[in-house]
């Protein structure tokens, strides 16, 4: 298949123990995608939905960039790890966490909701002075940090048995699930780690819309449309004549909005071409997408 005809989006189903980047590259070769990227980078040791958008839907990946995202968690009591993870060295604190009760740990995670401030963790791609975090952490070398802002939308207490505490989590961009799960830790008192990491959702796509590794190759239907991005944005559609004069960078004339911020532009199949503003009754482009 030619590699520039494939334009969408594929959610992967990551396996455990593979980098985000190998899946892509993986991705990249089985279909043979000349541009592709993530929106959202898993942890090696982090399961589920990987985002991958191809060709000219790497246009408009922004536009996913901002919605929440959904993990379910495994979370161990009673110690900690040198990565928030099973990946770094375990210390136990405590065998015995029978003292912790199922509505103590649904009271600490009711404080965990909402805007609140979390430093990245040095088991982490985040890069400072252009030097990755992990890469640092595996030196021995801990340096500061600075918090970044983050909403944790919700936790649903899914199940406690033992010293393993099931989580759902829902929340914005740029959470680190390991250091959350830590500070739920620290606030029991008796330390915590992620055993389990899975992300289920992004936005509106869900867990059944993903597809394995190992099952994704050009003949299934595994792309989504990205059109499917710009469901929150309004949309305008336009002839064909007009079409080919917003190509060619002209403004087209519009009695539907005198004035618009961004919006997607549709031809006459209602296949997306674009994404523009109006102004003064006058069409806009900001974003060609191209699929010749």
């Amino acid at each position: 298949m030619n590699k520039f005809n494939l334009h969408g989006i594929i959610l992967l189903d990551k396996p455990k123990n593979i980098s985000s980047n190998k899946a892509l590259a993986i991705v990249k070769k089985k279909l043979n995608i000349k541009k592709a990227g993530i929106v959202g980078i898993l942890d090696p040791l982090a399961t589920g939905m990987l985002l991958i958008v191809l060709n000219e839907a790497t246009k408009i990946s922004q536009y996913i960039e901002n919605y929440r995202k959904i993990y379910d968690v495994d979370m161990i009591l009673g110690a900690t790890s040198s990565s928030g993870d099973c990946e770094g060295s375990v210390t136990t604190h405590t065998s015995d966490t029978s003292h912790i009760s199922f509505n103590q740990i649904k009271k600490v995670l009711e404080n965990h909701i909402g805007m609140q401030e979390q430093i990245p963790p040095m088991h982490s791609s985040v890069k400072v002075n252009g030097l990755k975090l992990y890469k640092l952490a595996r030196k021995g070398i801990i340096i500061d940090r600075k918090a970044r802002n983050i909403n944790i939308h919700n936790i649903t207490l899914n199940s406690y048995i033992d010293n393993k505490v099931s989580i759902t989590v829902s929340c914005s961009k740029g959470t680190y699930i390991r250091t959350l799960v830590e500070s739920i830790g620290d606030e029991l008192n008796i330390g915590a780690y992620s055993q389990n990491i899975r992300r289920i959702g992004i936005g509106h796509y869900t867990s059944d819309m993903m597809i394995p590794l190992n099952e994704l190759s050009v003949i299934n239907n595994n792309i989504i449309s990205m059109s499917s991005i710009l469901v929150n944005m309004n949309s305008i559609s336009i002839n064909d004549t007009d079409a080919t004069k917003i190509r060619n960078g002209q403004y087209v004339f519009t009695k539907k909005y005198e004035n618009h911020e961004e919006l997607a532009i549709l031809n006459s199949n209602k296949n997306l071409i674009g994404i523009g503003i109006i102004k003064s009754n006058y069409i806009r482009l900001k974003r060609l997408i191209n699929f010749e």
